[in-house]
């Protein structure tokens, strides 16, 4: 499974917030690797979320205050 969820996050769309947050999680620790190990386990965990509640809460648009 995480060879499986390493590949998705590698071949992120360009216009995913997945995709920003792993370019810039590369930027800041020099390495592509670590960014994209780790932005595959905030699909884990966006997965786990989505499968136990129903919905993934950080995909919807904020409420205005």
């Amino acid at each position: 499974m995480r060879w499986a969820v390493i590949e998705a996050a590698q071949k992120l769309r360009t216009d995913s917030w997945l995709r920003e947050e792993r370019e810039r999680l590369a930027q800041r620790r020099n390495s592509r690797n670590i960014a994209k190990t780790a932005t595959a386990r905030k699909m884990i965990t966006l997965v786990y979320y989505g499968l136990r509640d129903h919905h993934i809460r950080c995909l919807q648009p904020a409420d205005a205050a």
